[in-house]
């Protein structure tokens, strides 16, 4: 009897190429950062420019500021004197809660009344969408050059009222505590109007500027 002949079929082994999409991932991961790191380094050029410009803006507006008020301190009486200082502390509270109106308003709504033309409403959202830069020039630029100003006018008066008294510094202190206090309560005050009524007072500003300035498109 002739012996069994065991026939063994030998299973072929695939080897499935290694998948590409690593080194392709790896590539577009390289992309992604890259272009990352090309829109930080744009980004922190602009702050870069704006900060420039809005040193030198300031630097500026306080020189023009000041030199008005010293004139104007100096050479009126002093009711005009305190007129003026009132006119300063108005001015800081106003801007500063047009600032926090920028900041905290809402965009959508603008929008709509932008694409219906209402009257300020495109210039409302050129500030919302600029709200950090619109916070730094209200709250920072203009708020900072009054508070210095106002300082200034302060001892204007206490000077023209008590320059023959050994002790005006005393008034000068309550003067100046005053002027403070007035500013902070304001700006306290005006906070909380400038948060529930974003939209109106963004509206409202943008109204007066559309006056000076005509955006393009803006018939």
């Amino acid at each position: 009897m002739p012996p069994k002949v065991l026939k063994i079929n030998m299973a072929k082994i695939y080897i499935k190429p290694e998948n590409n999409n690593n080194s392709n991932g790896g590539e577009k991961n390289s992309s992604d950062e890259s272009n990352g790191s090309k829109k930080h380094k744009s980004s922190t050029r602009k702050n870069n420019i704006w900060a420039i410009k809005i040193t030198i803006v300031t630097l500026c507006l306080s020189l023009v500021f000041s030199f008005i008020t010293e004139i104007t301190a100096s050479k009126t009486n002093v009711i005009i004197a305190m007129i003026l200082l009132l006119f300063l502390i108005a001015i800081n509270i106003i801007f500063d809660g047009i600032g926090i109106a920028a900041a905290s308003c809402e965009l959508a709504p603008l929008l709509s009344m932008s694409a219906k033309k209402v009257p300020g409403a495109k210039i409302a959202v050129m500030l919302v969408k600029n709200a950090e830069k619109v916070s730094n020039i209200c709250a920072d630029v203009i708020g900072d050059i009054c508070g210095i100003i106002s300082g200034a006018s302060t001892i204007t008066i206490v000077i023209k009222l008590l320059s023959d008294s050994p002790n005006y510094y005393i008034f000068n202190i309550i003067l100046s505590s005053v002027v403070a206090a007035l500013t902070v309560g304001g700006k306290a005050f005006i906070k909380k109007i400038a948060i529930s009524n974003s939209k109106e007072m963004i509206l409202f500003a943008s109204r007066i500027i559309d006056i000076f300035y005509k955006p393009k498109g803006n018939k």
